[in-house]
């Protein structure tokens, strides 16, 4: 199945929490994902947090069970709509809003903390470089930056991989893998890099400051 068309989310986004609950689990377990990704922000009570491609906002309102301010954007109205049913009847409401990651509606130095998680694979080479340049203006000096994604593994997990990708994948996770994206982050100006490799290879959890 082709990734990352905006219909296509749109009608996804209803079983959207499934399907990656199910797919998290030929790898781990959702749960614990989450929480190394969530861990990885080091979130202070009352920092500002932009999810940036926050599909159901799932990371968003895990922030913000934190103490964090939650903010989301996705380009998927379908998702949000999605996000906005899980945020609701909280005592602190998560914002989420339609958006492009490469344009990012907030001024410059507006967040404390920002996280892309399985977003980027999706993008063409170029808007994943933009995204990395929106995210870098949008964040206070001294600010995190976490990203969680696809990694290339070796071996055998990287057959599987494959086959995994033929099936539920475009090329731009098959570029994304093949992708100096530390190198392009650097370029950006971020620093202080942490990289985790897990699922055997397969997924990866980088940590960097700007």
């Amino acid at each position: 199945m082709p990734s990352c068309t905006r219909p296509a989310f749109d009608i996804l986004a209803p079983l959207y929490d499934t399907g990656v609950c199910f797919l998290f689990r030929l790898v781990g377990s959702e749960k614990r994902l989450r929480g190394l990704t969530i861990n990885a922000l080091d979130i202070k009570e009352g920092d500002n947090i932009l999810e940036v491609c926050c599909g159901t906002g799932t990371l968003a309102l895990m922030a913000e069970e934190k103490g964090a301010k939650s903010f989301g954007i996705d380009i998927s109205m379908g998702m949000l709509k999605t996000a906005k049913k899980k945020s609701a009847g909280r005592n602190q409401k998560a914002d989420f809003i339609l958006a492009n990651a490469e344009s990012v509606p907030f001024k410059k130095g507006s967040f404390d903390k920002t996280v892309v998680s399985m977003g980027l694979h999706e993008m063409p080479l170029d808007a994943v470089k933009n995204t990395i340049h929106e995210i870098k203006r949008v964040l206070k000096d001294g600010s995190k930056f976490v990203i969680f994604d696809y990694h290339k593994p070796e071996g055998f997990i990287k057959l599987l991989q494959r086959i995994f990708f033929v099936f539920t994948e475009h090329k731009t996770a098959r570029d994304f893998i093949a992708f100096a994206i530390e190198k392009e982050m650097r370029d950006a100006g971020f620093k202080n890099f942490r990289k985790e490799i897990l699922a055997k290879g397969a997924l990866q959890l980088i940590t960097c400051e700007i």
